[in-house]
């Protein structure tokens, strides 16, 4: 695994940014086999376009909250543009304690996952009953209910 940055130095803009114009950066976790390349970047590109609109949601959101830290803000919409492009947008909240929900419920499967500080946290339950919790770190188990989101929304189509 490598690192990638993303840079985030606009933030100090923000009216409920507590950075004092520090440059804010996240490091985000890649496989070493994400090579750039011409279609991948492409991809990449209209799957950031896709997400844009839950990406604007969120800062809506953020903003209207004051218990939303920017860095929990900052980590949800880093992982919302690295979601699989198949899978189709989650719904998003906020709690009142600041933390962050996205959510997908389709055909029986709900998947949850939210992010609160540096925590994070994601529930997993199935038609078939499979039902689990766990971290972001669950990457296999993650991917399988990812997979089975996006081809239970596939089927609606």
């Amino acid at each position: 695994m490598t690192a990638g940055m993303l840079d985030f130095s606009g933030i100090a803009r923000w009216p409920w940014s507590p950075s004092n114009s520090t440059q804010q950066t996240f490091y985000a976790v890649k496989s070493e086999d994400d090579t750039p390349t011409a279609t991948a970047t492409l991809g990449r590109e209209r799957s950031y376009i896709n997400r844009a609109d839950v990406a604007f949601r969120l800062m809506e959101l953020g903003v209207g909250s004051p218990y939303v830290q920017p860095r929990t803000l900052i980590r949800v919409i880093a992982w919302l543009f690295n979601l699989p492009e198949g899978l189709q947008n989650p719904f998003v909240a906020v709690g009142d304690d600041g933390s962050i929900s996205t959510e997908w419920d389709v055909d029986g499967n709900s998947l949850h996952v939210t992010f609160d500080g540096e925590t994070d946290e994601v529930y997993f339950v199935s038609p078939d009953g499979e039902e689990w919790e766990s971290t972001l770190d669950a990457v296999d188990k993650l991917s399988s209910a990812m997979r089975a989101i996006a081809l239970a929304a596939s089927s609606r189509r």
